[in-house]
This record gives structure tokens, sequence and C-alpha cells, in this order.
């Protein structure tokens, strides 16, 4: 039996053939020279279709079924050399190679190494394989958005309702269901349009940022409020590269309006009692704020603020219970 390749845009499978189905017989000697000059042997002629005719691949050694006009007329692409060509793209690309899209001769079906299928075109995977692009798992990145929106009280649906690539469709806890940006899904800085209120209502927060520079010599603070304190210094710093920054403390607030509060009156000890530790804004070329940085020095005042602060939310919460009038209680009992 013989394995014999089609004309990729017919969009056949290879099959086997019989020795008893192909004729052997010496053909035009045109067709024979045709045959060579199109980098192929001429091998035989198809029984049941005389207008077919075998051809072997100088390159391959693969057989390949093409009509006799293809032959006269034009030079027929090896398909076994295509299907070589194709995997050794997607090897150099990290992936393995499924086999062609049957519905779109520039794409291919590929095996990731995540165990997910992709679909891409073969342009976009030679770029890979050269390094220009990176490749991105289109199920990976659905899990990764799913996980990121469970892990924020929401569920990932689907394509956007406004259409926008930049868009997804999540659901809530409440089972509101909106649209939100992909970069606000990362930065968690959204909320529910059905059950959440503003900023000075939501439970909010007071941070403490440190800020460490390369040369080991400089280290900062920063005080401020925000609903999400990590997505703050992440997300709106806008630190330079030579900057490492961590969270040291973060106080939780029960409203917005109150964080905002005890911000500013921690911001109001600190320029009164150590104005040499208030860092001026014309060295803050490396954030994008202008004030709130103070010197590592004032560490330890900060702290103290920060307890200050947690202590009296927490009286707030437990108020003591009201003092009893000691004489009023003795007229009572008697």
């Amino acid at each position: 039996m013989l394995k014999v390749y089609f004309s990729r845009r017919s969009r056949r499978a290879p099959a086997v053939m019989s020795a008893d189905d192909i004729d052997r017989s010496k053909p035009p000697a045109s067709w024979e020279h045709l045959a060579i000059k199109s980098g192929y042997t001429f091998y035989g002629r198809d029984k049941s279709k005389r207008a077919t005719v075998l051809l072997r691949c100088h390159t391959c050694s693969e057989l390949m079924s093409v009509h006799t006009h293809v032959l006269r007329t034009a030079r027929a692409e090896c398909t076994s050399c295509w299907l070589n060509a194709l995997s050794s793209e997607a090897e150099s690309a990290g992936l393995t190679l499924i086999g062609p899209d049957l519905t779109d001769s520039h794409r291919a079906h590929y095996l990731g190494v995540c165990g997910h299928t992709l679909n891409r075109q073969r342009g976009f995977i030679q770029r890979v394989g050269r390094g220009e692009v990176s490749l991105r798992c289109t199920d990976c990145l659905r899990e990764r958005y799913a996980e990121m929106a469970e892990n924020q009280g929401w569920s990932l649906l689907g394509k956007a309702i406004n259409g926008k690539p930049n868009y997804r469709l999540f659901r809530h806890t409440c089972g509101f269901e909106q649209d939100v940006a992909i970069c606000n899904l990362q930065s968690g800085r959204f909320t529910c349009n059905a059950c959440a209120g503003n900023w000075a209502s939501d439970p909010s927060a007071v941070y403490l940022f440190q800020f460490d520079f390369l040369d080991e010599r400089t280290r900062l603070l920063k005080v401020g409020m925000s609903r999400n304190p990590a997505s703050r210094l992440r997300h709106q710093l806008g630190l330079k590269d030579e900057v490492r920054a961590q969270i040291l403390r973060v106080v939780t607030v029960a409203s917005g309006k109150k964080a905002l509060k005890a911000e500013k009156r921690l911001h109001g000890i600190l320029r009164a009692v150590c104005p040499e530790f208030v860092v001026p804004n014309y060295e803050l070329n490396w954030i994008s704020v202008v004030s709130e940085i103070y010197r590592i020095e004032a560490l330890p005042l900060i702290s103290e603020l920060l307890s200050d602060l947690e202590e009296t939310l927490r009286s707030e919460q437990n108020p003591l219970p009201p003092k009893t009038n000691c004489a009023s209680s003795r007229g009572l009992m008697q």
C-alpha cells in the first residue's frame, strides 16, 4: 500500500492506494519533463481517475496526486513538505501541530504546552518562532480572568455586551451583570453598579508604603488612603524601575469619609511635629505624586499614629458601657 497526498486546497487527508490501482505505463515524454521541472519524478496514473497522475517529491520522497492540468500549467505544491514545514514551525514556537484548518488554508490547529488547542495563522506562528511576538493561549487567559474575578466576588460570563475586545461580561455575587475593563479587573478598581455606594461610604483604608531605591541609600515612606491599597501601589503611583515598593501597614476604616479625615489629621501632625522629614516635591521625580512622602526617620512616629488610629477605631466599634450614677443606683435599690 502506498501513501498518497492530495493538494492542501482539496481539504482531503492523505490516503493509501494499492499498487494495482496505479498505471505504471510510460507517460508522454513532456509529462516526465514537466514533473522533473517542478521537483518531482513521474510515478504513474490513477486508474480510477485517468486525468490524475502521481508524482514523487524529490525533497520528501512522498507521492502527490495531481491533476494533469495542474502538471501542464502550474507547479504543484507538495502537501507533505507543507505539513513538515508547519510541524517544524510549530516546534520552533513551542507547539505541536495537530493538523491544518480544513476551512482556512492559512490557519492550523496546534497543541500548546498547557494542553489547550490553539487555532492560529501560519504567519503568526512563524513570527512566534522568530521571537518577534509572544504566544498567548486564549483558554489559559480566560481561566486567569475567571480566577481574578472569583477572588473579587465576581464570575466571568463571556464576551462584553458592548462588543469591545478589552472588556468582559461579569456577574456579581448580588446577581447583577455588567461589563468590566480587563485593566480594571487586574487592578481591582471597579465596583458593582447595582449594590456599591460611593467612595465616601464604601469601606476604605489608611496605608503606609515604603520605597527602597537600588542605590540602597534612599528609603522613603508614603501615607495615604485608598479603597484598595495594593492596587494603588501597583497601578497608580507610576514608580520608576529603580524603586522597590512594599506595603508596611494597612488600617481598615469603615468608610472613605472617615479614612480621609484620619489621613488629613495624620499629615497635619507629621508636618507640625517633624517638618524636616517631609520630602519636598522637587525631589519626587520618581513617582506620580507631589506630596505625602516622608523620610524613613519618620517611621516610628507614623507607626505610633497608626496604632492610635487602630485603637480609636476599635473603641468606636466596641464602646464601653456608660458609667452608672452610684447615688442614683443606691436610691433605686432602696
